[in-house]
């Protein structure tokens, strides 16, 4: 059985998150993107959390809030352990962040490369409110999700 911590993520996990961040954008350039997260975390750092095991980062999650709506950047899991709890525990953090600072609906966009991820949004609440083309680039659509917050 996992023992898994969700703490604030550090500039100092940068080059795993960064690592793990390439499962959950395959259409990003990591440099690029890596600039994006390290923004992200000085812009919200009560957003930014990280899944660690043994002290390991596995996984991480960031948001950030856009006209009184939350709006999930990234969620991703390493390999090795998706599919035991870690993406919920991650989400549920970030959820309760999101709902410290009023919002009532999160959304998130899905790059179509990533479209398996759809499930886990929809066992949590999620469902999908359209899609837009070229959201994440030229070539790069995305698939558009929502939840109502209680």
């Amino acid at each position: 059985m996992l023992k898994v911590t969700i703490r604030r993520m550090r500039e100092s996990d940068l080059s795993v998150v960064s690592e793990l961040a390439m499962l959950a954008n395959p259409h990003a350039i990591k440099k690029k993107y890596n600039k994006h997260i390290i923004d992200e975390l000085r812009k919200n750092p009560d957003l930014s959390f990280v899944a660690t095991e043994n002290g390991k980062i596995i996984g991480y999650v960031q948001a950030h809030v856009r006209d009184d709506e939350g709006v999930l950047e990234d969620i991703a899991v390493a390999k090795e352990y998706q599919g035991k709890g870690v993406g919920k525990y991650l989400l549920n953090k970030e959820l309760k962040a999101l709902k410290l600072k009023g919002t009532k609906i999160v959304r998130a966009e899905v790059h179509y490369k990533c479209a398996s991820a759809i499930p886990f949004y929809y066992k949590h609440g999620f469902r999908i409110t359209g899609f837009v083309q070229d959201f994440l680039g030229i070539g790069h659509d995305a698939i558009t999700l929502k939840l109502i917050l209680n």
